[in-house]
C-alpha cells in the first residue's frame, strides 16, 4: 500500500480547530492577584501555543459564550472555594461547554466548596467532604525540613504516557482532598492514585471507625475523564501541585532527597486535557475489490475486498502517522460476520483484506476504537451485498461430475438397449 499524503487530515484538523496555536484558555482564579503563584504552569501553556487569559472568578464580565459562539476552547478552574461565578457563567453553562466538545481542568483542595464538589460529581467524580485531607504516615514527604503527613509523595501514576508523560523517577507532590470514581466507570481514569497506606480524614472530626471508602488505592488524587464526544475533564484534588513552589521543591522521601515531577506531570496532563496530545483523526475511508482501485456501489457474495482508512495522531497541532495493533474492523449485518484487526503500514494507513461472507443483505463497515488516553474513533459505512445473478453461476460444477456421469450413462444404456432390441434377432 502506498503512503497517502496527509493533506486531507490537515484540512480536517483545521476544520476541527485542534491546532494548539488557535486555542484560547480561560483561567478563573479565586483571587486574580495570586496568578504569580502559577506563573510557570501558565508560562508552559503559553510556550505550547495556548492563549491564556487569567481572570478572577467573581469578575462581572465573565462569559464563555456570546451570540451562540463559544469564546474559549478550554476552561481552567483554580477557585476551589467559590460558591458561584461572576458574569454569565454558572454550572449549567460549564456543562454545556463540555457537552459542546470543550475541555475543563479543575483543581480543588481541602476547603472545596459544595458548588465545586457538585460540579465534579457531574463528571462522575465523588469528592470527599469539605475539610477532609489525604494522610499517609509512610509515603509522605519532608519539605523545607518540616515533616508533613498530608504532603503525599505520589508515584502511583497511570501507565499512559500520552496522558501523563513519564515514566518518572521523581515523586509527584500532592496535598489536598481525596475523591473516588465508581468501579464500573467507563469514561474516568485515575491519572494519579494514592499510595496503599493513605487514607482520607477530616482532622476536626473524630474517627470512630476506619474509613471504608476513602482509603488506600481506592483514592484518586487526580482523575481524567474523556466524554463520549471526546471532550476532556481533569479534576485534581490539589491546587498546590500546580504552584511554582511545588515545581521547584526539593523534598526528602524515605531519607532520600529528590526533586519533584510536578512540572512535567501537570503540564503534560493539561496538554492532554486541552486536546493537544492524544488526538486521533481518521479520514479517507475507502474500500474496493482486489485488483481494482474503484470503489463499487456494492459487493457480491464471496468477493475478495480490501478496506483502508488513514489515521493520524495530533501532538502539539502537528499530525503524525498513528501506529497501533488493536484497531478492529467489523463487517456487520445485525451481528458481526467479520471482526479482525487492521494492519498498518507505518505511514498511517490501516487496511484489511477479507472475503465477503456468503450471505446477502445490507452490511456496514464499523470501527469503534477506544484506547485509554486517545480520542475515540467511530466510523460506519454501509454497503449492500447481493447474491449471484442467474448468468453468473458456473455452468459445470466439479462436484457434480458424478451426477453428470450417471445421467450420460443412463442415456447411453437406453440407446444401447434399444439398438440391441431392434436390430438383433
Amino acid at each position: 500500500i502506498m503512503a497517502r499524503p496527509l493533506l486531507l487530515p490537515l484540512v480536517l484538523l483545521a476544520a476541527l480547530g485542534v491546532t494548539s496555536a488557535s486555542k484560547s484558555v480561560l483561567v478563573l482564579l479565586q483571587n486574580v492577584n495570586t496568578a504569580d503563584k502559577y506563573s510557570k504552569f501558565f508560562g508552559s501553556l503559553r510556550d505550547y501555543g495556548f492563549d491564556v487569559s487569567v481572570k478572577g472568578v467573581k469578575d462581572s464580565t465573565l462569559k464563555l459564550k456570546e451570540y451562540g459562539t463559544w469564546l474559549y476552547d478550554d476552561l481552567v478552574l483554580f477557585a476551589p472555594q467559590t460558591e458561584g461565578f461572576g458574569g454569565k457563567i454558572d454550572r449549567q453553562v460549564i456543562l454545556d461547554f463540555v457537552d459542546s466538545g470543550h475541555n475543563v481542568l479543575m483543581a480543588l483542595n481541602s476547603d472545596a466548596s459544595e458548588s465545586m464538589r457538585n460540579l465534579a460529581a457531574e463528571f462522575g467524580i465523588d469528592v470527599d467532604d469539605r475539610g477532609s485531607k489525604v494522610y499517609d504516615h509512610f509515603s509522605h514527604a519532608t519539605l523545607n525540613g518540616k515533616e508533613d503527613h498530608t504532603l503525599i509523595a505520589g508515584g502511583n501514576i497511570v501507565d499512559v504516557p500520552v496522558m501523563v508523560g513519564g515514566p518518572y523517577k521523581e515523586p509527584v507532590l500532592f496535598r489536598g482532598i481525596a475523591s473516588v470514581i465508581p468501579g464500573d466507570a467507563e469514561l474516568a481514569t485515575v491519572a494519579l492514585g494514592a499510595p496503599s497506606t493513605s487514607y482520607s480524614h477530616a482532622p476536626k472530626q473524630a474517627m470512630l471507625e476506619p474509613p471504608s471508602l476513602m482509603v488506600g488505592s481506592s483514592i484518586s488524587l487526580v482523575t481524567a475523564v474523556q466524554a463520549r464526544n471526546n471532550a476532556r475533564v481533569v479534576v485534581a484534588g490539589s491546587l498546590e501541585m500546580f504552584t511554582d513552589d511545588f515545581f521547584d521543591a526539593v523534598v526528602t522521601v524515605n531519607g532520600v532527597s529528590t526533586h519533584t515531577a510536578n512540572w512535567a506531570f501537570t503540564v503534560t496532563l493539561a496538554r492532554w486535557a486541552f486536546q493537544d496530545r492524544g488526538v486521533l483523526v481518521a479520514s479517507n475511508m475507502r474500500h474496493h475489490l482486489l485488483g481494482s482501485d474503484e470503489q463499487p456501489w456494492g459487493y457480491r457474495v464471496n468477493d475478495d475486498v480490501e478496506f483502508l482508512v488513514d489515521v493520524v495522531e495530533v501532538d502539539g497541532g502537528v499530525p503524525k502517522p498513528f501506529a497501533a495493533d488493536d484497531i478492529q474492523l467489523e463487517f456487520i449485518m445485525l451481528n458481526p460476520y467479520i471482526r479482525q484487526p487492521l494492519q498498518h503500514d507505518g505511514n498511517g494507513t490501516f487496511s484489511l483484506r477479507f472475503k465477503v461472507p456468503d450471505v446477502y443483505g445490507v452490511f456496514k463497515y464499523y470501527i469503534d476504537y477506544a484506547h485509554c488516553g486517545y480520542s475515540y474513533i467511530k466510523l460506519t459505512h454501509q454497503v449492500p451485498v447481493r447474491p449471484f445473478k442467474h448468468n453468473e453461476y458456473e455452468r459445470f460444477l466439479v462436484c457434480a461430475y458424478p451426477y453428470y456421469a450417471s445421467a450420460i450413462s443412463i442415456m447411453v444404456g437406453f440407446f444401447a438397449l434399444g439398438f440391441f432390441y431392434l436390430y438383433n434377432k
